[in-house]
């Protein structure tokens, strides 16, 4: 699977990344045919995307696997729209990525953002949809908060969809591509990242995203709250932040 521009930009920090690409507020599947709307993935029309950072929860769980209720959103810009997802046996035919890089960066883009991923995991539960669901989340509250007063809700759906992340899909990678220098043939390089490990960083180490905290205080309190839930983690080191340990308390 291919990350465009998230998969260059993963040095400069998980928010720079997620919000790499300037697009337009109009989102275009590149395919072919006259200019009428084709739902099995052809060609979509463009449509309108919201700007503003106040969520309105369709449903208790939307967001958070396996709830599907964002389909039925008709706030939802993305309900009719084809997300199409890698296919070993049909490579190259996803727009997933191109979609999302389509999206505009910064507060403006930060609804979008969850609607999409959400759709996408509501369509395909993955461990890759569950989490850049709840990095949307994460997002939307840290747009719609302040020091005086914070987006309690999109908070607590964020930190619900991060521990789905950890539930559910535990063990799960996404796949970045890098050094293309390294290659014998210069072809970028892909390579795994843990989605478990991603998620405990970013509740554990503000600098992950520079996003505002969920878990409110010293990062001690993430710790203590991944126990609750089932989970111990072992933080990464700087400088690269990449050897975080996270494992599943049993017994």
């Amino acid at each position: 699977m291919r990350l465009n521009n998230i998969e260059q930009s993963r040095k400069a920090g998980l928010k720079s990344a997620l919000l790499a690409l300037v697009g337009m507020a109009a989102l275009v599947t590149a395919g072919c045919g006259d200019d009428t709307e084709n739902r099995d993935g052809e060609l979509i029309n463009a449509i309108i995307l919201p700007t503003d950072v106040v969520l309105d929860l369709a449903c208790e769980n939307v967001g958070v696997h396996p709830d599907i209720c964002v389909l039925e959103d008709p706030q939802n810009p993305f309900v009719t729209v084809p997300i199409i997802e890698f296919d070993i046996n049909n490579p190259g035919a996803e727009n997933k990525f191109e979609l999302f890089n389509s999206i505009p960066p910064g507060p403006t883009g930060a609804k979008a953002r969850f609607y999409f991923w959400a759709t996408a995991l509501a369509r395909r539960p993955s461990g890759e949809n569950q989490f850049y669901t709840a990095v949307a989340l994460h997002e939307l509250f840290d747009a719609n908060s302040n020091v005086l007063s914070k987006d309690e809700q999109t908070r607590a759906q964020a930190l619900k969809a991060y521990r789905s992340v950890l539930d559910n899909f535990f063990g799960s990678v996404t796949v970045f591509t890098c050094c293309p220098g390294a290659s014998p043939d210069g072809e970028p390089v892909p390579f795994p990242v843990g989605l478990s490990e991603l998620t405990a960083d970013i509740l554990f180490r503000t600098d992950a995203t520079s996003f505002m905290r969920l878990v409110e205080g010293d990062p001690i309190l993430v710790l203590s709250l991944l126990l609750e839930w089932g989970y111990n983690y072992l933080p990464a080191n700087p400088p690269l932040y990449n050897d975080g340990v996270i494992s599943v308390i049993t017994g």
